[in-house]
């Protein structure tokens, strides 16, 4: 996967200001402390998707960080501005504050077919912390999801899992984990230290809506290594086929049909919504 670049005039404290204006200083504690919350947003033909669910946790993780927000009317009508400019419709936007009150929203293109595509994982060496006090936030201080991707990387795989410190499995460094199993789902529950992912919540509602059985709770290990199926969920790549786990094959080793089915079906559903939402 490449990574995300930013393009194009950036929203900031109210305004719209080049790039080269959006800086923020390094000697702001705040920054050094990584006391700061943000989300990214996908834009599908222009239209940010599932813009106020993502503003909704955006708020949430800033009252419990003590991090001052513009209303989510400015924030919501500021990410719709750069989603509209991204060149060719499809990308992403972001949004960043800090402690300080400073608050920005940027974005750029990304390449298509990283959408749904087939990937693989890992377990990483590491496990998460169910009572870290930032648990469950998208904050600044980012770096163990970083450190994990490269450790993934360098191990030849496209994502890393981690347990939980409980033993249980909790989610990607940017993603949300989902098994499949004799027709069931299983994904991990929020108090298993997972952040409430935004597209996690489209998948169970479209999930519920087809009639499959969904358990959300307590997973182990052997329920991935014996899965029929497996994907896993973000916001900017919606429902990618897990086909492949520590070296081994999930599954067949191909996109299974629960999981193909629930692609298109939670792809269709942020879209409605994104449409219904721009003509408010």
């Amino acid at each position: 996967m490449k990574p995300l670049e930013a393009e194009g005039p950036v929203w900031m404290d109210g305004r719209m200001v080049p790039a080269e204006e959006a800086t923020v200083q390094v000697v702001d504690p705040n920054v050094q402390a990584g006391l700061g919350v943000f989300e990214t947003v996908a834009v599908r033909d222009g239209l940010p998707l599932d813009a106020p669910e993502h503003v909704a946790r955006l708020s949430n993780g800033a009252a419990r960080l003590h991090v001052p927000l513009p209303s989510e009317k400015t924030l919501l009508d500021a990410v719709r501005a750069v989603a509209s400019q991204v060149v060719g419709g499809y990308g992403w936007t972001k949004i960043t504050a800090l402690r300080t009150g400073r608050c920005v929203v940027y974005g750029g293109r990304m390449d298509p077919a990283e959408e749904g595509c087939p990937v693989s994982a890992v377990l990483l060496k590491w496990r998460q912390n169910t009572s870290d006090a930032i648990t469950s936030l998208k904050t600044w201080n980012y770096a163990s999801h970083i450190l994990g991707l490269e450790e993934a990387r360098a191990r030849g795989a496209d994502e890393g899992i981690w347990l939980n410190t409980r033993g249980h499995l909790a989610e990607g460094c940017t993603s949300t984990l989902f098994v499949v199993h004799r027709g069931r789902i299983f994904t991990p529950a929020i108090a298993d230290g997972i952040l409430p992912g935004i597209t996690r919540g489209v998948v169970l509602e479209a999930a519920r809506g087809l009639g499959l059985l969904v358990h959300e709770g307590k997973i182990r290990l052997h329920r991935l290594e014996n899965a029929d199926e497996a994907f896993l969920t973000s916001s900017l790549r919606a429902v990618r086929p897990l086909v492949r786990f520590d070296g081994r094959t999930v599954g067949r080793g191909e996109p299974g049909p629960i999981t193909l089915t629930l692609g298109k079906n939670v792809a269709r559903l942020r879209m409605e919504r994104a449409h219904a939402a721009a003509s408010l």
